[in-house]
Parts: C-alpha cells; structure tokens; sequence
C-alpha cells in the first residue's frame, strides 16, 4: 500500500485530484490504494485527505492552475482588445459586419471580465392591480399614438409588376 510519508505519493495523489473533477475515491485508487481504503466515505479518504502535505500538495496545484487561468484569460483580453481596435476603421465607415462583430467583442469582454452582470429578481411581490382609471389612460394613449400613426402620409412608392400603368408599358 502507497504511504502518504513518501513525496512523490502526496504529489501523484493531489495530482489526480485536481485533475479527476476532485473526485476522492478515484485517486486513491489511481496511486493503488485498495478499493475498501479509498472509498468516499471510509477511514482512508478522511486520512489521506485531511493529512497536513496532501492538502498543501493539493493548494500549490489549485494556485498554478489559477495562475495559468489568469494568464490565459488576460491573454484573450488582449487579443479581443486588438481585434475591437483592429474593426474601428471598418465600424466607423458603417460596415455593419465590422459593428456586430465589435458588439460581439464587448459582449466577450463583459464576460469575460465579470463586468455583465445578471439580476434575479426573487421577490414575490405582486404588482399593484391596474385600476379602472389607469386602464382608461392607457386606452387613450394606445389611441393617440395609434391616431398620430394613421395621419402620417403614405409614400406612394410604385412596385414593379403592381402598378398598371408599368404593366401597359411593358405589354
């Protein structure tokens, strides 16, 4: 049986750790440990993995893969901020593929960086009921602006193949 006192188990155990999706049971087993030792819920795992070396081995590995994510994720940045540079000329001579392209890029950006930012309303509060009053508002305004909608003009703009005079031309 692997002992927990030697260097290179603590290490290959912390490794498969952090790399199994945390999962206990399963680098015990792969440093060799017997099935009965490294079950979830027995005595090994609570030894093994409340041991002082295993759970320092375990925060080294935790803070080189934060380090790297770090690295990597300002490295994205960097090349989203270049491309967003690199789309200005485009965008401001109205290319609109270079304008959606910038808005996907912030939106990356905001991801990315954390600065987006989601609300969950968990209040059960109901709204207030719309009273009889605020209804018959709210009709007058939908027919206001419905009003003011019909008195626009129409642009009376001929259709090729709609207007009969173009058909007599043709014909």
């Amino acid at each position: 049986m692997p002992s927990i006192k030697d260097d290179s188990t603590v290490e290959a155990i912390a490794q498969e750790f952090c790399s199994n999706g945390r999962c206990k049971q399963k680098a015990l087993k792969a440093v060799e440990y017997a099935d009965s030792y490294a079950k979830e819920s027995g005595r090994g795992c609570k030894v093994v993995f409340s041991n002082v070396r295993v759970k320092a081995a375990i925060a080294r590995i935790d803070a080189k893969t934060q380090a790297k994510n770090e690295h990597d994720r300002q490295i994205a940045i960097d090349l989203l901020l270049a491309d967003y540079k690199n789309l200005e000329v485009a965008a401001s001579k109205g290319n609109i593929a270079a304008v959606n392209a910038r808005t996907a890029i912030v939106r990356e950006l905001d991801c990315i960086t954390g600065l987006q930012k989601q609300t969950i309303t968990t209040d059960t509060a109901t709204p207030a009921p719309i009273t009889a009053s605020d209804l018959a508002l709210l009709r007058d305004m939908a027919r206001a602006i419905t009003d003011a909608e019909l008195a626009q003009p129409v642009l009376d703009v001929p259709v090729e193949g709609l207007s009969q005079e173009e058909g007599s031309k043709d014909g």
